[in-house]
């Protein structure tokens, strides 16, 4: 995994923590992270990841999902915080990625369901 991976699946951790403080700080990292052009290809790499557990490629997956929903056409009015552009070539690359862990034979039906 990419150094960026390896901080991302840090904040993912932390973003499940009961304490209200590192999972806020969590949460706040994690939304700064969007303007790497590679945030949402690491998080897609994590939700692929075999050897991570079912919770946190479930949150990657969620974390995506969301940033994803706020950021795609650019256009994004309705929510708070910035948003971030996201190259054609990051869209294709996702679009890929996504297809092939919904389509995968992933042991994990939760997995691919929220990879769909």
């Amino acid at each position: 995994m990419s150094n960026l991976e390896d901080q991302l699946l840090h904040l993912l951790a932390e973003t499940q923590s009961a304490q209200t403080a590192p999972r806020k700080s969590a949460e706040a990292q994690l939304q700064s992270l969007g303007a790497n052009d590679n945030f949402p290809i690491g998080l897609a790499s994590i939700a692929a990841h075999t050897g991570v557990s079912v919770a946190l490629r479930q949150a990657a997956l969620t974390t995506l999902r969301q940033f994803v929903e706020k950021n795609w056409s650019g256009e994004d009015e309705l929510t708070e915080g910035p948003t971030f552009e996201i190259s054609e070539e990051v869209k294709n690359a996702l679009r890929s990625r996504l297809l092939e862990l919904a389509t995968s034979e992933e042991a994990d039906r939760k997995v691919r369901t929220s990879a769909r």
